[in-house]
């Protein structure tokens, strides 16, 4: 699996959890792919294509950042700042909750995230605690500055 996150951090950045892929996804790719294979090979092309592009997808959650990745030759990459992310909506059908693999769909303001992972409701309960820690840290810099600038006598009352 590629490292495309962990060698593009930024400065202080660090990563605080990575979802985790299930491959019970592609199941249904390959069997399809191996019943009908005799269909000039393209379901079984398909099921190839799906597998490679499901290995080489990351999606994250930095102090700082969501980012997520995909594609080998054209790659997609995403990230959008921690206080930019407006909702995490999960999604559970019967077979997710089955094989643990749910939807994940994280809007922010500058487009959407979607991704099939597993333990979905955890790594939505990171984020959020991501989201709150990351508000509670600018409030405390905030503050800080604050306190600064009444000892340095900058404000004038």
């Amino acid at each position: 699996m590629a490292k495309y996150i962990e060698n593009n951090l930024y400065e202080n950045e660090l990563i605080v959890e990575k979802a985790k892929r299930s491959g019970w996804e592609l199941l249904g790719r390959w069997v399809f792919g191996i019943l009908f294979c005799w269909l000039l090979l393209i379901p079984l092309i398909i099921a190839i294509k799906e597998t490679v592009v499901f290995t080489h997808t990351e999606l994250a959650i930095t102090n700082k950042r969501i980012v997520r990745k995909s594609g080998v030759f054209n790659t997609k990459a995403f990230d959008a700042p921690i206080n930019k992310i407006l909702n995490v909506y999960v999604v559970t059908t019967f077979w997710g909750r089955v094989f643990n693999t749910n939807i994940i769909r994280i809007t922010t303001a500058y487009g959407v995230i979607v991704d099939r992972i597993r333990d979905a409701n955890e790594f939505k309960n990171k984020i959020l605690s991501q989201m709150d820690d990351f508000d509670e840290s600018r409030l405390a810099r905030q503050a800080g500055w604050t306190a600064q600038a009444i000892a340095g006598g900058n404000i004038k009352n």
